[in-house]
């Protein structure tokens, strides 16, 4: 089978794909591009393999970067762009269940295939747009079905995260987990206690982000898997059930695709309080500034009405995080005639930063050769009364209030 290599990801690699052949190695696009080419869904990166060693990539490149030259993988910077080169392999044992103990280059690239996951990851495309196919990954696409390559349970006891990725792919492409890979990822579900949070954390909010999410459902409910994540056991079932539902039926709305918004519907669903969000996002591995968006999302869906659609939190809040508020709590069907951005936008300042005085400005104004808690409090007096459109944002004016009002020891 043969396709036309049109995407510009494609065209923009091809020279490197070209030096390398031209000192006499083979190379192929391998993985996710192949396979979301063949789909006609968007290419967002590109892997390429090839029968040359670390070394030999670097000998022919002038600028790599060595990102893992032990397992073959080479970085080569091309116009700026980084490309991953992995050399051909075959992969001993994998005692942790992780990562192998050893691998071994080849120069055969049905070889390498049958160290990956599952068939519609396992093509390969030449330059020419040749599709190389060895474990009937394009039946596996054409049937919309995720199969392991070769053995199930032994890619599964080789790599525990594989399990997740199989959930993951269900849920973005839509695909059915063939009978004897979801046997086999219900029998090693236990593997997962071997991978690190990070890594399956990252699989499991692509799986709740996925476009089919509401069909790829039944196979994490059947999968045993939810009993190896730290979530509240007794409760994950239905709660991701009732998400699941909420997102489909929302799949339009933008919030359905901003992974800290969709991370506090789902704890909601778990009945968690802010306290218990913030202690399970934590298991998660979640960074600080993802946990407090999840945060702020949670208390601003707390907000009253007329609390939520008010200059006050217009100004104390973020776009970022009113914005996806907003739009479900109108899909819930809250009334307003207000819009969040407008009243956003109407604001005299958008934050302290804008605000034409500073501190040494009222230290100047008052005389005053130290600091203190009061330049704090006067900033604030400041603040409230431009925002309520009892003082202009001018420094002259803002002068003339704190002179008239602190100056000689004044209010």
């Amino acid at each position: 089978m043969k396709i036309s290599l049109d995407n510009q990801l494609f065209k923009a690699a091809m020279p490197v794909m070209a030096q390398i052949e031209s000192h006499g190695y083979e190379a192929y696009f391998v993985g996710g591009c192949v396979r979301d080419s063949l789909l006609g869904l968007p290419i967002h990166d590109i892997d390429i393999t090839s029968s040359a060693q670390p070394q030999e990539i670097e000998a022919i490149f002038k600028h790599t970067i060595d990102v893992g030259k032990e397992h073959g993988t080479i970085i080569v910077m091309w116009d700026q762009v980084p490309y991953e080169v992995t050399t051909f392999r075959i992969e001993g044992k994998y005692s942790d269940h992780r990562r192998p103990d050893s691998v071994a280059f080849v120069r055969n690239l049905q070889e390498d295939t049958l160290r990956r996951d599952f068939t519609v990851n396992a093509l390969a495309l030449d330059r020419q747009g040749q599709v190389y196919d060895f474990h009937d990954g394009l039946k596996d696409l054409k049937a919309e079905r995720i199969r392991a390559v070769g053995n199930a349970e032994a890619r599964f006891q080789e790599d525990g995260l594989r399990m997740m990725r199989a959930l993951r792919f269900a849920s973005q492409l839509g695909f059915a987990i063939e009978e004897t890979t979801l046997r086999a990822i219900q029998k090693l579900a236990p593997t997962l206690k071997y991978i690190s949070m990070e890594r399956i954390r990252i699989e499991f909010s692509k799986f709740l982000l996925g476009s089919y999410l509401h069909t790829a459902l039944p196979y994490f409910l059947d999968s045993n898997l939810s009993e190896y994540l730290p979530l509240p056991q007794g409760k994950v079932d239905s709660a991701i059930a009732e998400l699941s539902d909420l997102l489909e039926e929302t799949r339009n709305q933008f919030f359905a695709n901003e992974e800290s918004f969709v991370w506090m519907l789902f704890l909601q669903k778990l009945g968690l309080d802010q306290a218990e969000m913030k202690k399970m996002l934590r298991k998660w591995t979640f960074s600080n500034k993802f946990i407090d968006q999840v945060l702020a999302f949670d208390t601003l869906m707390h907000f009253e009405t007329e609390l939520f659609w008010s200059s006050q939190t217009a100004y104390a809040y973020n776009l970022n995080l009113l914005e996806p508020v907003q739009a479900y709590r109108l899909f819930l069907g809250e009334k307003t005639s207000k819009d969040i951005v407008e009243i956003k936008a109407s604001l005299p300042m958008q934050d302290r930063q804008d605000m034409l005085v500073d501190g040494k400005d009222v230290m100047a104004a008052l005389e005053l050769k130290q600091g203190g808690p009061l330049i704090g409090q006067i900033l604030a007096i400041i603040e409230a009364k431009i925002l309520h459109g009892e003082l202009s944002n001018e420094q002259e004016a803002i002068i003339s209030f704190v002179k008239e009002n602190w100056q000689g020891g004044g209010e």
